[in-house]
């Protein structure tokens, strides 16, 4: 079943285009998803999300750290309604992590009970991140659990029982991408613009 959030997300197509004049580096192949268009895309899914969500009931809205911290930033700059404010972080990836375990770097401190929650992060690979946060988050008795992520990667071998996010800025072609947030070796994060790791630098983004 398609949701709303679903059936608006916009689809990035696989072509890349220059880095912006100023950003250029070696280890970039270009510009997936430019500045003003993610600028745009954040206004609409605020207006999109507010538009569903109960604005009557308690809402508790949950970046993932840390590359959603741009992400949700802007999103809540458009948020209209009261709402509180926490972080949670994990990572299933890293020198010291084995695949397909988690480890949770910070905990939820918010009482959750009987509340919305939405929770933002930056990227949907996999969907095994956002998976065992939903796992994690309905042990606290939350009245719904919302998941928004600026980014849904397509993978050819994905399958029909990915984790879906209720909201999703854009649908992108599989690339490692890098910028608004993501990062690699701690780099990039700082760019306005969803760009292309070079063919020569390895990685994975994190889902």
């Amino acid at each position: 079943m398609t949701t709303e959030g679903e059936a608006r997300t916009r689809t990035i197509p696989d072509r890349i285009r220059l880095t912006p004049t100023g950003w250029e580096s070696p280890e970039l192949k270009g510009m997936l998803v430019s500045a003003s268009e993610i600028q745009s895309r954040v206004r609409e899914l605020a207006d999109e999300i507010q538009s569903q969500l109960p604005v009557d009931k308690p809402i508790v809205i949950l970046p993932v750290l840390s590359g959603s911290f741009l992400f949700a930033a802007d999103l809540v700059r458009h948020w209209r309604f009261a709402c509180e404010l926490d972080f949670i972080g994990l990572s299933s990836y890293g020198a010291s992590t084995q695949p397909g375990l988690i480890d949770w770097t910070h905990k939820l401190k918010t009482d959750i009970k009987d509340k919305h929650v939405l929770v933002i992060d930056d990227i949907l690979d996999t969907g095994q991140t956002l998976d065992e946060i939903r796992k994690e988050l309905s042990k606290h008795h939350p009245t719904a659990i919302h998941t928004c992520v600026l980014l849904h990667k397509t993978l050819k071998t994905s399958g029909s029982t990915r984790f879906q996010a209720d909201y999703t800025g854009f649908k992108i072609p599989d690339h490692f991408v890098v910028g608004y947030g993501l990062d690699f070796a701690l780099k990039f994060r700082q760019l306005p613009f969803i760009g292309i790791l070079s063919t020569n630098c390895h990685g994975t983004n994190a889902d």
